[in-house]
């Protein structure tokens, strides 16, 4: 199964994964980093690479960041290395709890793809949603 490593400014990832485990059950290899900016960089490398080793049981393991250029993306961009590491920014709560309930059986490339698409998918503008379709 692949391993989940959330991480995003101050405790926004731990909350995220609190939240996708309030809503699913306790979920394993599913863990959280939250980055400060006063933290010294091999600190929070060493974070890293201690929740990646925790996450991963042979299948790779895939780095949700908040957003793209941030700390955490920029950081975790050193991780990358294909087919054993991916790295997708922008993660949402949808995209947690999905992938909590689909990565079994996945590989992790297919698997990035498919929550890269799947987190767009679920960002609406609730008035678009809630209108009465106009007939054009």
């Amino acid at each position: 199964m692949v391993g989940l490593v959330v991480i995003a400014h101050f405790n926004l990832a731990k909350e995220m994964v609190a939240a996708t485990e309030l809503i699913v059950g306790k979920q394993e290899q599913f863990e959280s980093i939250g980055i400060s900016p006063d933290e010294d960089i091999d600190k929070i490398k060493d974070k890293i690479n201690e929740a990646l080793n925790k996450a991963d049981c042979g299948d790779g393991v895939m780095i949700l960041t908040d957003m793209f250029g941030g700390t955490p993306s920029n950081i975790s961009l050193s991780f990358l290395e294909e087919g054993k590491v991916e790295v997708v920014t922008g993660v949402n709560l949808p995209m947690l709890i999905k992938l909590n309930t689909y990565r079994e059986g996945k590989k992790l490339g297919e698997l990035a793809r498919f929550i890269t698409q799947y987190g767009r998918n679920n960002i609406y503008l609730a008035t678009d949603v809630l209108k009465p379709h106009k007939k054009e």
